[in-house]
């Protein structure tokens, strides 16, 4: 699966480019600058799903004034794309978004910077403070670090590596699950975080037991590929695998459902609509497409 809706990316991140300290400056004497306002997890777009981009000039104040709320996105042959964080200006007629809504439907280059964009504010506004004496952090790097003062350390970005997976048993079905305040339609593919010290795959065996009570053959294991889901910061990595148990022992604390759907039963629960999955732009609806084998309609979506 190498076209997954939030993995998409086309522009260059310009690595070289967040040390130079005039970076902001330059940008912003640039006509070829762009601007997106990224505010509580959301963006601006157009009634197609376009981003709404904002030229400098436009904006009411000079960004330069307060570079801690700039993060460089990356650049191309025709821009300079940033992001300005928690902004207050006024987008006239604007529609506000989130990248796990709308991300499916929006082009590459969009797609890529909004995730990126999204990714770094839900980081920002999560690392203030410096996590080993608690004095206020400063934002270095374009926005893609944070230095303490006091002690001196420099902390970067990270992502929470999660695994997700597409089951089926030896008979075809697969595995879809209902979490604790779901929705009674609400069915996906079972996921979890992974844990210290442990692998992907060992993770993928141990969270479809912890939360089913199935057994996975390890070495059916296959692994179709990865997205970043910034909310606020995972990395989905999605595998399918085969079942070597069938019988199914919900965790109660996790898992309002477990059950097996065989095609049959997949297709008319997405008819009838007593079955809803994921958000097309979530890699669960690709790995259920991809166990499906044909390309899902978008109404069987509960977006």
């Amino acid at each position: 699966m190498q076209d997954l809706a939030l993995a998409r990316f086309t522009v260059d991140r310009a690595v070289a480019v967040r040390s130079n300290p005039d970076w902001l400056t330059d940008a912003w004497q640039s006509s070829q600058t762009r601007v997106l306002i990224v505010r509580d997890g959301k963006i601006p777009v157009t009634d197609e799903l376009s981003i709404i981009w904002v030229k400098p000039e436009s904006l009411s104040y000079n960004v330069v004034d307060f570079p801690e709320s700039v993060m460089l996105l990356g650049i191309d042959d025709d821009h300079t794309y940033v992001a300005l964080l928690g902004s207050s200006e006024d987008l006239e007629a604007t529609a506000w978004v989130s990248v796990r809504d709308a991300g499916a439907q929006m082009t590459t280059r969009d797609v890529g910077l909004a995730v990126t964009a999204t990714a770094l504010e839900a980081w920002h506004l999560s690392h203030i403070y410096c996590h080993k004496c608690a004095a206020p952090t400063k934002v270095q790097n374009a926005g893609w670090s944070r230095t303490c003062p006091n002690d001196y350390s420099t902390h970067f970005p990270r992502t929470e590596p999660a695994m997700i997976v597409a089951i089926e048993d030896a008979a075809g079905r697969i595995l879809l699950g209902r979490r604790v305040g779901w929705e009674q339609s609400w069915y996906s593919t079972l996921a979890g975080f992974i844990e210290a010290g442990e692998s992907c795959e060992a993770a993928v065996v141990r969270e479809v037991f912890e939360e089913s009570g199935v057994v996975v053959e390890r070495e059916s294991l296959r692994y179709l590929g990865s997205q970043p889901w910034p909310f606020p910061a995972s990395l989905m990595m999605g595998y399918r695998g085969l079942a070597l148990t069938e019988q199914i022992t919900a965790d109660q604390d996790e898992m309002s459902d477990v059950r097996w759907f065989t095609r049959e039963e997949f297709v008319a629960g997405c008819t009838n609509k007593t079955l809803q999955l994921p958000n097309p732009a979530s890699i669960a609806w690709r790995l259920i497409e991809n166990w499906f084998g044909e390309t899902l309609p978008r109404n069987w979506s509960r977006a």
